[in-house]
């Protein structure tokens, strides 16, 4: 079975300028289409305002 990883090609911050997601770190997507980070924020793929790549890399 393949999971779907999405990288962010640079940090994504929120309105107050705080980062909400690194760069460069995989973030597993869920079956409902969305990454999530360390505090809980979830984020639909279709709503990530910065470039970003999806790879599927095989479970162990």
């Amino acid at each position: 079975m393949k999971r779907k990883v999405v990288f962010l090609q640079e940090n994504m911050l929120d309105a107050n300028d705080r980062e909400i997601f690194q760069s460069d770190i995989p973030y597993d997507v869920d079956v409902k289409g969305r990454i999530q980070n360390e505090d809980g924020i979830k984020v639909p793929l279709n709503h990530i305002w910065v470039d970003f790549h999806v790879v599927y890399q095989q479970e162990r």
